[in-house]
């Protein structure tokens, strides 16, 4: 509200209904010494400025030119704009409803502008820019009190090398808070994905592999549907995916342009992935900040290989999104991977989106947990033996896992745990890409890409001995670190709807909601499980429920009381603690000394930190 604003900037910095990463901006702002009131020093371009600039960022224009009408379309006649900006905040082009751009020159929100912070000060154009994230600013929390009719979202574009290339924005009138992050997204999506191929295009990578790269990527379509459930667009891609004309599609219902789904008008067929055919498709309800249906949004990309894997990996986050794109990008080489994070992060889900995404994707991917073959084993698991070469060997031998995944990927996970002896050998098959069988004289040369994965420290383990370095500087090649899920919390908004689907559909139930309150709780909960935990708790939901929605009722008490922590106001540090000894108390039963020491703390310290915070032995607050 509005008065939040005032205070602040009145001075007083202790306004806790302030979401916290637009008090940094606002902060940021009141360092740089901007006005509140108006904005005193605009930054625009004359028009030779700006013709120079669109010149400059040609790239860029060109990826998003394309995109812009098929984002507006879903918004038309409802009084947004669309605006591509470059990384410096200079809006480059705009699209939008002639009563709101009239509106909009007023603050100069059109070409040629500057809204970086510096500028403009808290705003969704240059608090992305700053953030390097998804943002948006609604109405008051535009530093600036002149732009306070504004309600802006804006998502980062990045180039193929992952740097921010520009912005992509959407503003309107303020007044409410509608569902516009799935459109933005979307949108920055595909023109990361026109600047990736142009890209190729200008450094001439002419060969089949970037070829191949490039149909894939082109295989991605973009649709839009109105309020009615009547295809409005639909892109070149999105078309030959469809198998019609652009002009036969457009005009047609969803359902029947994608048989497999149902569409309800004003409701959302769901999130998630869905298979129709041979398209993988994505469909997103969109509505206006007034929470009018504005109709739906849509990516199509082409299935899978039949009877390959399809990796499972959800999530909308920054901090995803940063991982698939690595991930991508790796699968463009044959270099080894190691991929780094606690158990339950997705681990070999990135291992399989690598294979997925790499021209080895018709092959085998076979994956090995080293931790879960005894060190006996473990050897002839990996290289195979020959014939004879102990008690019980198979007549003719038996071939190893590396033999198996010949012209396919290899997935050694928890690599940590491998004995020493064997890391030797493990050596040797990566540096001359051949393996020897036990009991064998005879080298077999192997053609396969290596994945790995642990939870451990590697260098830690080199320090103690317990790995060897030469074997760890030749896995990392190229790393890719999953972080836990605590630290990317945004994800559970889409990994929620996906395993509930996923739960109803293993269990013959027909689709479940989820109430508002039990994302609050989730969001407060730490996840040590990370998302394997969350998939155990939303299918333990789903057994459990028995209404249409999961509910509260329906929550372990574990995740509930630390939503009630997360609820009293308090200090990281102290709903760290909060959640700590919750957990310590749920494990123990309630009993304070097996709580104590598993907290590494004395019974009258967790007597004391009990009254603290709050809670009782049981564990309640």
């Amino acid at each position: 509200m509005s008065e939040y604003w005032q205070r602040f900037v009145s001075g007083d910095d202790r306004v806790a209904e302030i979401r916290p990463g637009i008090r940094s901006s606002w902060l940021r702002c009141r360092q740089r010494q901007i006005s509140p009131e108006r904005i005193v020093n605009d930054s625009i371009l004359t028009a030779p400025a700006l013709r120079e600039r669109l010149r400059e960022r040609g790239e860029l224009v060109r990826a998003g030119k394309p995109v812009l009408p098929d984002v507006f379309r879903c918004l038309e006649g409802r009084n947004f704009v669309v605006l591509l900006c470059d990384e410096e905040g200079y809006i480059l082009e705009s699209l939008g409803d002639a009563p709101f751009i009239s509106r909009a020159r007023q603050v100069h929100l059109c070409a040629g502008a500057n809204w970086s912070e510096e500028v403009k000060g808290t705003n969704a154009i240059g608090t992305v820019l700053v953030e390097q994230q998804p943002v948006k600013v609604l109405g008051w929390e535009h530093y600036v009190r002149e732009n306070h009719f504004l309600n802006c979202w804006a998502a980062p574009i990045r180039d193929a090398s992952g740097r921010i290339a520009g912005v992509l924005d959407i503003s309107g009138e303020a007044g409410g808070e509608g569902r516009i992050w799935d459109l933005v997204y979307l949108g920055a999506r595909l023109v990361e994905q026109n600047l990736l191929l142009l890209s190729l295009e200008r450094d001439c990578l002419l060969s089949r592999r970037a070829f191949e790269l490039a149909s894939g990527l082109l295989r991605e379509g973009f649709i839009t549907v109105d309020a009615g459930g009547i295809l409005t667009s639909v892109n070149q891609a999105g078309a030959r995916l469809l198998g019609r004309r652009r002009e036969e599609a457009v005009g047609r219902h969803v359902s029947e342009v994608l048989s497999s789904r149902s569409f309800v008008p004003g409701k959302s067929p769901g999130s998630g992935t869905e298979m129709d055919g041979g398209l993988v498709s994505k469909l997103c309800q969109v509505t206006d900040p007034d929470g009018f249906t504005l109709g739906m949004v849509g990516i199509l990309r082409q299935a899978p290989p039949a009877g390959k894997d399809v990796p499972a990996w959800v999530g909308s986050s920054e901090i995803t999104q940063n991982i698939c794109r690595r991930a991508e990008k790796a699968a463009r080489t044959n270099s080894t991977v190691l991929v780094t994070g606690e158990s339950g992060t997705g681990k070999e889900i990135v291992a399989r989106l690598i294979h997925q995404a790499g021209d080895r994707c018709r092959g085998p991917f076979v994956a090995v947990n080293c931790a879960a073959i005894p060190d006996s084993l473990i050897e002839s698991e990996l290289f195979g033996y020959a014939e004879g070469a102990f008690t019980g060997a198979k007549r003719g031998g038996q071939p190893g896992k590396f033999e198996t995944a010949a012209g396919g990927t290899i997935f050694l996970d928890e690599i940590g745990d491998m004995p020493l002896a064997v890391q030797a050998s493990l050596l040797r098959v990566l540096q001359e890409r051949e393996v020897c069988r036990i009991g064998d004289t005879k080298a077999r040369k192997v053609d396969v890409r290596v994945v790995a994965a642990t939870n451990k420290d590697l260098a830690a383990l080199i320090a103690k001995g317990a790995f060897r370095p030469d074997l760890y500087y030749r896995l990392k090649v190229v790393t890719i670190d999953v972080p836990p899920l605590r630290q990317r919390t945004e994800d559970i908004f889409d990994l929620v709807p996906y395993f509930v689907d996923k739960a109803t559909r293993s269990m013959g139930r027909p689709p479940l909601g989820v109430a508002k309150e039990v994302f609050d709780c989730l969001l407060a909960y730490p996840w040590p499980g990370n998302v394997r935990e969350l998939e155990n708790c939303i299918e333990s939901m789903v057994a459990m429920c028995e209404g249409g929605e999961l509910s509260l009722s329906d929550l372990p008490d574990e995740i509930r009381y630390c939503a009630r922590g997360a609820a009293g106001g308090e200090s990281i540090l102290e709903r760290q603690a909060r959640q700590a000894i919750l957990r310590a108390l749920w494990e123990t039963g309630g009993r304070i000394a097996p709580a104590a020491r598993l907290l590494g703390m004395g019974r009258s310290t967790l007597y004391r930190k009990l009254a603290e915070l709050g809670i009782n032995e049981t564990g309640r607050r």
